[in-house]
């Protein structure tokens, strides 16, 4: 039987979501849990890696069991075993052939900055940066809207697509000095989207102009380019299926 799960997480004390040897992991601790309950290893699927201090509101990963059981009593001890900064919200009988990743239509994702007063409470949470032309951002933006190469947009070394990915939508939402930049796309690769929120904000910062954007978009050689926005302000936000 396959069951689907979907869960929340703090990613600031871990090493990114993938198990990783002698390293705490998102993906570490859930097995962790399912190994004590059933007395045996069982092998989660999600739908993608989250990296080191990013967080999700809504990660879906699957694991599969030879046996029935009691979904309300799982959930209930699942989240009673892990730790306070993992939990899980729902478990979900499916079907065989439903698979985390590979089912997955698009994925939403966000990042958060303050640029506003500087909140130590928050710091975890999202990224302060002042001294920005959001209108820029918002403009310059546009150019990454639609299908693309953004093989100088990630750090992943290889891809089975050839860096191809078609994000639908970016969208600015502004409230209280905190700004939410919402990536809506059918899949995003390693450091992707901190990448281009890390360019977006040299633009707002007038650093650079929509023309180095250009310059290193859909480019036919490798040439990765050097802004990364920190890991604390993404959170995968939802899944689609």
């Amino acid at each position: 039987m396959r069951y689907k799960i979907i869960f929340s997480y703090d990613g600031s004390d871990y090493f990114g979501y993938a198990k990783q040897p002698n390293k705490k992991t998102i993906q570490g601790e859930i097995e962790g849990v399912l190994a004590t309950i059933f007395q045996k290893e069982v092998g989660i699927f999600a739908s993608g890696r989250t990296d080191k201090g990013v967080h999700a509101l809504n990660q879906v990963a699957h694991f599969d069991l030879d046996k029935e059981v009691d979904l309300e009593k799982l959930l209930t001890s699942i989240n009673k075993l892990l730790p306070d900064d993992i939990f899980v919200k729902k478990i979900e009988k499916v079907e065989e052939n439903f698979h985390s990743r590979f089912s997955a239509k698009s994925k939403i994702y966000e990042y958060v900055i303050n640029f506003g007063e500087y909140n130590p409470l928050k710091r975890n949470f999202e990224y302060n940066f002042k001294n920005i032309d959001i209108e820029k951002m918002k403009s310059a933006s546009k150019l990454f809207v639609g299908t693309h190469n953004f093989q100088n947009f990630t750090s992943k070394e290889e891809d089975e697509e050839n860096f191809i990915r078609r994000i639908e939508s970016i969208d600015f939402n502004i409230q209280d000095n905190v700004l939410k930049i919402e990536f809506l796309g059918n899949g995003f690769m390693k450091y992707q989207v901190r990448k281009i929120v890390g360019v977006l904000l040299e633009v707002g910062k007038q650093k650079i102009d929509e023309k180095y954007i250009l310059e290193f978009l859909n480019k036919s050689e490798r040439d990765i380019v050097t802004f990364t926005a920190p890991p604390q302000g993404l959170y995968l936000k939802k899944v689609i299926y």
